[in-house]
């Protein structure tokens, strides 16, 4: 059994985000890269949370948003995939 603290996630510091949401969707436009993406609301919610709050756990953010940490995962590796946020 692995002992290692949960990893941690951020918005980078040189990302210039901005969102709008609406219903039950966003968008986040990407400044430095100049792209726009579709997110879900709860996609978005997290991305607002870590840009607005700093570094935080994926545990953290499923306590916050009452979700499994396996959704959680799910939600944070789709977002560095579009390079919005990094983890370590």
């Amino acid at each position: 059994m692995s002992t290692h603290p949960p990893p941690s996630w951020y918005v980078p510091a040189h990302a210039d985000l901005v969102w709008r949401c609406w219903g039950d969707e966003c968008v986040v436009h990407h400044r430095l890269s100049n792209d726009t993406h579709r997110l879900s609301i709860m996609a978005a919610e997290i991305l607002i949370a870590l840009a607005q709050q700093g570094e935080l756990s994926e545990q953290e953010l499923a306590k916050r948003h009452d979700l499994a940490s396996e959704d959680v995962r799910t939600i944070l590796q789709q977002l560095a995939q579009l390079d919005l946020v990094h983890g370590r």
